[in-house]
């Protein structure tokens, strides 16, 4: 199985981060999409009805004022003096001229059902109301029956004059009391289903129109997106890049720093120590190749005779001295009680191995009962204390350090206090070239799972905190004090019980 380098997961997480994003987004705009169409379709269809419904009330009041025209027409004349033929056939006559519309006319029943106006009558052509030869009979028997139950509206399919074509027609119908007749007229409503027509045509555009825009602004919206998350991408990508860059520096000018401590250890110690104890031994040497006859039995000046002797021990001394010195660097490096004996005894020895340039104080607390650690944690927290410990001595010109590690079932506290001159923590935590101790200390404990890192500092001091939470509490135990001081200058009227303040 290929493993990818960190960056480039790092930067397929974002890539797909971004990927989910517009996805969902898009997924979003096309249920929006979806919903906005359908409410448009739900009213459009509601619109359609209402239009529709104004469209046949309008059509069906025009046609009853028709019909009660032609009806008062009707009565007028029936109620002038004459002749009832006579009055009928002017009545009939009124009616013939009476059009309305295009292709509106008015047509007239007598009580028996027989024809007595029809357009063939009125000399329109290609319309014959009631060819017993034809479907009209069937017409005109829901007509005059409609007629007969009160009057009212009468729909049915025609034949329209203008076109010469079948076409859907709508007829008012009443009865006229006078003579029993059956007058009526009709409209054709073809031309209602074209403006329905048309206004499912401009509905529909519209639809199309606002999914184009959706869909455009969706694309739109999915591409920005996009851009945004490539461009948060190459700028993350950037400064991650930066991050690595700054963090191998960091890590080089560790390793170049402690390569220095040790080699100045070294020099200043072990290598001093050994180029004394060669001089020593050499001189020995001297004094006994000078002296290689004499006899043993001679008496001999007691300076001469205990010369060598006293050049071996003192030879001795030294290399005895830098083997504990080799030992104290070793022990700085990597100590052997760390593993061993765990991180009191470790930190212990690093406070009374210490060798300070001048003298200071330097001491070690140990409180309650401290929990097992892994080999993490034990390592993080003796490099904290470590670098906080080289501060103090080296920049804060301390008079006391003190180092406290308290712990208990479920957690380990680790405080090293100094009476320093402190320092601007926020000019240090801005500086991005300086306080790479700090950095490393406080990364060194966020690395760790359950832990929090703090620097106090001021005119009075510095105090370095870390505390580790451990997951499984324990019973806690009866909280004992053991103290460790390193000889050197007196802490003044603080005892070892009193915690100094920062």
């Amino acid at each position: 199985m290929i493993q990818l380098p960190p960056r480039v997961q790092s930067m397929t997480i974002r890539m797909r981060t971004v990927a989910l994003s517009a996805a969902f987004m898009l997924v979003v705009f096309l249920l929006v999409t979806w919903m906005v169409s359908y409410q448009m379709v739900s009213h459009s269809r509601q619109d359609r009805k209402q239009v529709q419904a104004v469209y046949v009330a309008s059509k069906e009041k025009e046609l009853r004022h028709y019909v009660e025209l032609g009806h008062a027409t009707l009565v007028r004349i029936a109620q002038a003096s004459g002749e009832e033929a006579a009055l009928q056939q002017q009545v009939l006559a009124a009616l013939s001229r009476m059009h309305f519309g295009n292709d509106g006319y008015f047509f007239v029943y007598d009580r028996l059902g027989n024809v007595l106006l029809n357009p063939g009558s009125m000399g329109i052509d290609g319309v014959d109301f009631c060819d017993p030869a034809d479907t009209g009979s069937d017409q005109a028997r829901m007509l005059i029956r409609q007629a007969q139950a009160g009057g009212g509206i009468v729909r049915y399919n025609w034949i329209k004059p203008s076109s010469r074509t079948e076409a859907p027609k709508m007829s008012y119908v009443r009865t006229a009391d006078k003579w029993g007749w059956v007058i009526g007229a009709g409209l054709y409503v073809d031309d209602i289903e074209r403006e329905l027509a048309a206004f499912d045509a401009n509905a529909a555009r519209t639809l199309r129109d606002t999914q184009i825009r959706l869909t455009a602004f969706a694309i739109g919206s999915v591409m920005l997106i996009s851009l945004a998350g490539l461009a948060w991408n190459l700028r993350n990508s950037r400064i991650s890049g930066e991050k690595l860059r700054r963090l191998a520096r960091r890590v080089v000018s560790s390793q170049e720093e402690e390569r220095a401590r040790v080699a100045r250890e070294l020099h200043d110690g072990v290598v001093q120590v050994l180029v004394s104890s060669k001089y020593l031994l050499e001189t020995a040497q001297v004094h006994l190749e000078q002296d290689p006859g004499t006899d043993p039995d001679k008496e001999r000046p007691p300076a001469r005779r205990h010369a060598p002797q006293a050049l071996l021990a003192q030879g001795l001394g030294r290399l005895q001295e830098a083997l504990v010195e080799i030992r104290r660097v070793s022990h700085g490096l990597h100590p052997a009680l760390l593993s061993d004996l765990g991180l009191a005894a470790a930190l212990r020895m690093l406070v009374e191995q210490l060798h300070p340039q001048r003298a200071v104080e330097v001491r070690f607390i140990e409180q309650g009962a401290i929990p097992a650690l892994s080999q993490a944690q034990r390592t993080a927290l003796f490099r904290v204390t470590q670098e906080a410990l080289n501060n103090a001595l080296t920049h804060a010109q301390a008079g006391w350090v003190q180092v406290t590690l308290a712990g208990s079932g479920h957690h380990v506290a680790l405080t090293i206090e100094d009476n320093g001159r402190g320092f601007d923590l926020n000019k240090v935590r801005a500086d991005g070239k300086g306080g790479i101790g700090l950095r490393n200390m406080r990364e060194r404990i966020e690395s760790l799972e359950g832990s929090d890192f703090a620097v106090h500092t001021g005119p009075g001091g510095t105090r370095v905190e870390a505390w580790l939470r451990l997951p499984a509490p324990a019973p806690e135990t009866q909280t004992s004090i053991r103290t460790t001081t390193r000889p050197g200058r007196r802490l003044g009227h603080h005892s070892p019980a009193r915690r100094p303040a920062a």
